[in-house]
């Protein structure tokens, strides 16, 4: 489904970490090579962790970094690296009037993407999403590997089965809408789960009592290839053609739910709609 002809693009990053250091590096490599024309968009990242040590062996940081803002980090190196001007929010994003703020809002085509570990902040990207009128958005999410403490009630053999085998899916979910119509549905309404989820907090409120499930960095790095997919489709021929992405790292096997051909139709419908009414 053809949705760019040519227009600029405000791309706006929440989440630099696992999913999102990898992801940034591949999109700032991928606008690189394809040439001048991916300098007249404009790239922002917001996260306002900074670099720890533990973060060094699966994200893309150094022993330099620690410390530092993680989104300056890396807006440094690879934004340096690549020849692209990226944006840095040292902040964690937490109303929609800070995430309205990210984006330039000069008749750029809009593009969210979210890499984040928490439901929360989707919810807050999934608010912004019924809000604004015009705008693609890609979420990436991952599987945590089950702890001990949530499996109390299994075998040794069971539990150490279960924590092995988990941890390697993942899904990325596109979402698009125009002109105030809804053509894909953002995560949240593909998995309402999401949205009822009143654990999950910002990362600014510390809860102790919510378990915090660690990843894989395999499965980062196959998350973010995913998403980057959907991207370079953009760039390359300004389409898109899946609307999810499931995929397991362990098995390294991938299964993509396409655009159905009515809800293209239904797409270009509302483009000729829109042609007709400008012409009067």
């Amino acid at each position: 489904m053809k949705i760019l002809y040519g227009q600029n693009l405000d791309i706006v990053l929440i989440g630099v970490g696992a999913n999102g250091s990898h992801f940034l590096r591949n999109l700032l490599q991928d606008m690189s090579l394809y040439g001048r024309d991916m300098r007249k968009n404009r790239l922002l990242i917001a996260d306002g962790d900074k670099t720890e040590e533990k973060n060094i062996k699966n994200q893309l940081f150094t022993p330099e970094d620690v410390g530092e803002f993680k989104v300056n980090a890396l807006a440094e190196r690879y934004g340096e690296h690549y020849g692209i001007d990226v944006l840095a929010v040292p902040d964690y994003i937490t109303d929609c009037d800070m995430l309205e703020r990210l984006f330039a809002n000069d008749g750029r085509f809009k593009i969210l993407i979210g890499c984040v570990d928490n439901n929360r902040t989707r919810q807050l990207m999934h608010d912004y999403f019924n809000y604004v009128s015009d705008l693609l958005y890609v979420d990436v999410g991952v599987e945590g590997v089950i702890l001990k403490e949530e499996l109390k009630d299994y075998s040794y053999d069971e539990m150490n089965r279960m924590i092995i085998g988990s941890g390697f899916s993942g899904q990325v979910v596109v979402g698009f809408k125009t002109n105030g119509e809804i053509i894909l549905p953002p995560i949240c309404d593909v998995y309402p789960n999401v949205l009822s989820d009143t654990e999950s907090v910002f990362p600014t409120q510390n809860c102790t009592e919510i378990l915090n499930n660690p990843q894989r960095l395999e499965t980062n790095k196959m998350a973010a290839q995913m998403a980057n997919i959907i991207m370079n489709n953009l760039f390359h021929t300004g389409e898109i053609y899946q609307q999810e992405i499931l995929f397991n790292a362990r098995y390294g096997s991938s299964n993509a739910r396409f655009i159905e051909a009515r809800t293209e139709k239904y797409f270009k419908e509302l483009q000729a709609q829109s042609k007709s009414t400008a012409a009067c």
